[in-house]
């Protein structure tokens, strides 16, 4: 585990020694540690929109004593992998993403949505938006990803005509199951925690996966999805 302090000193490691400014998004339990909303997180999850960006702070992870991973698998289209690079310290992990975060697309939107910037020298991470961060975490199976979803939903007043529009989007350049898999993360909050999440909100992301998958059959283009997980 690691709280907002050990990793601001990890991201202050990073920027010292980057010879070129880099950018990035906090997503996940280190967007929440900047807002507030958790303590500690496991896994310090970050995007970048180069590899070269990625490869050069991966580079001064490995040098800081991380090792790298690479027994994973993730959700994916056919075409590419939202596989994440691990590096794994004794007491963290970072996950560098390259534009995609397990079949959820980065794009201009998404960026736009940042609201907050943080810089330590060279190194400039921006914060991911609540609705984005709630996106985001639908595309896991771990139960903690849950328990940081609801404590979105409950400290946020969380922009509902952003996710539809967002998951309409995700539908065409993510995964074509996005809003089926977002459906059933929130019908589980709903149930499970109690959450507050709109009827309406739930019946048009039941629409919008009825009318892209039937699109895609019409295309002849329907894509097989895998579930995220480590292997043993």
């Amino acid at each position: 585990m690691i709280n907002l302090e050990e990793q601001i000193g990890l991201f202050k490691i990073i920027g010292k020694q980057l010879k070129n400014k880099v950018e990035c998004i906090a997503i996940g339990g280190s967007a929440m540690m900047f807002y507030g909303v958790k303590n500690a997180t496991k896994d310090v999850d970050i995007v970048f929109f180069k590899k070269d960006d990625l490869d050069a702070v991966k580079k001064i992870l490995f040098n800081s004593g991380f090792d790298e991973r690479r027994n994973i698998q993730g959700i994916f289209r056919e075409d590419r992998t939202g596989k994440p690079v691990m590096m794994e310290g004794k007491e963290t992990r970072f996950d560098l993403f390259l534009n995609e975060v397990i079949g959820f697309m980065i794009h201009k939107n998404t960026i736009e949505r940042t609201r907050e910037i943080h810089e330590f020298k060279n190194f400039i991470v921006k914060t991911a938006s609540p609705e984005d961060i709630l996106m985001m975490k639908a595309c896991t199976e771990r139960e903690r990803d849950r328990d940081d979803a609801a404590e979105l939903i409950k400290k946020f007043n969380i922009n509902w005509n952003v996710i539809i529009d967002e998951t309409s989007q995700q539908t065409k350049i993510g995964i074509a199951a996005f809003p089926i898999l977002l459906y059933d993360f929130l019908e589980e909050l709903k149930e499970n925690y109690k959450i507050d999440v709109p009827k309406n909100i739930l019946k048009e992301l039941l629409g919008i996966a009825e009318k892209r998958l039937e699109e895609l059959k019409k295309e002849d283009k329907l894509i097989r999805v895998t579930k995220y997980k480590y292997k043993k």
